[in-house]
């Protein structure tokens, strides 16, 4: 039975929490997990509390409680987005929200406000994937007002946080991985270049050989897309004029598919004669005959945390950039050539 006598106070002895950690609980905050706050609840319905409704209404009166998975050139068959997405989804909804999937690209942004555009969509935030550094809500980002989350996109404002793979080190891995059974000539097909992981990853693959204190061929470095065909016209662009090549990282899996295809086409085996190395541990990567070597996300985790970081930013906190550490994957597709 309620007891408008028992105080927050009493909860928070009885759950063994602070007071602080029982208000949030009511109020659905993202910084505690479900099993704390289903056991706050569960102690204020066995000894009669019941927080003041008016207040919870006025701490939530502008809620929602909807978020947004903005992405941009969404590709249904983008098997790293939709895991993501799923993770998000799944995370979000433990908190009671629900997520609607927006798309945008480069053209459509032009003119207008992204700020307008999310107020327009009632959502109470963001998560955005795919954002280029020459689109046009990459440079609103720095001003806006409302909590968004960008994947792998750093920016600086307190409403706007990040969460990705460690771009860095997964390239200096799988690079060392190369140099360690020695490989030298190392080919690197990177991403385009208004993409912000682009840059880190070939921080890494630069890092590589100043670490091995080997000399860097700037000619070996090829920037394309991050799809198939652009790995596939870059490998064949490098192999023709560089035929000292033995081995190819690619800033992608689909690139790194699309380069063992151009290889087999130019009548080179891999990993025999060329090694090759992605970046992301697609499905598909186990498939392909020989299996990609590559560099895996957890795609399940950056959504729960891309999710949960969301909601606390919502919720007035702010943590910046997380960082997932990325794990290398061996499979069939490179060689040693040390004997």
């Amino acid at each position: 039975m309620e007891n408008k006598n028992i105080t927050i106070k009493e909860v928070a002895q009885k759950a063994g929490v602070s007071m602080s950690t029982v208000s949030k609980a009511f109020r659905n905050y993202a910084d505690i997990s479900h099993e704390t706050r289903q056991h706050i609840l569960k102690v204020a319905e066995e000894i009669g509390y019941k927080p003041d409704n008016v207040s919870i209404y006025k701490a939530n009166v502008n809620k929602n409680y909807r978020l947004a998975l903005l992405v941009e050139d969404y590709d249904a068959e983008n098997y790293m987005i939709y895991e993501m997405l799923i993770a998000f989804k799944t995370a979000a909804s433990t908190y009671g929200y629900e997520t609607i999937i927006l798309t945008t690209s480069s053209d459509m942004q032009k003119g207008h406000d992204l700020s307008n555009f999310i107020q327009e969509k009632q959502v109470d935030g963001a998560f955005i994937i795919g954002l280029k550094m020459t689109d046009d809500y990459y440079n609103q980002l720095e001003n806006i007002n409302y909590p968004c989350v960008l994947y792998d996109v750093p920016i600086n404002n307190d409403k706007v946080g990040c969460v990705g793979v460690d771009n860095i080190k997964g390239s200096l891995m799988a690079v060392e991985h190369l140099i360690k059974n020695g490989h030298k000539n190392i080919a690197f097909i990177n991403g385009h270049k208004s993409a912000v992981v682009s840059y880190e990853r070939l921080d890494g693959y630069y890092l590589a050989f100043n670490r091995n204190n080997l000399p860097l061929r700037k000619e070996l470095i090829i920037h394309s897309d991050f799809s198939y065909e652009g790995g596939k016209l870059a490998a064949e662009e490098l192999i023709k004029e560089n035929k000292d090549i033995t081995a190819i990282f690619c800033a992608s899996d689909l690139m790194a598919v699309g380069a063992i295809e151009a290889l087999s086409g130019l009548g080179y085996s891999v990993p025999k004669d060329v090694s090759v190395i992605g970046f992301d541990d697609i499905n598909l990567c186990q498939y392909v005959s020989p299996k990609l070597t590559t560099i895996r996300q957890d795609r399940e985790k950056i959504g729960i945390t891309a999710a949960n970081l969301l909601l606390s930013i919502i919720a007035g906190q702010y943590f910046g950039r997380i960082v997932i550490e990325p794990e290398f994957i061996l499979r069939e597709s490179t060689i040693s050539l040390l004997k």
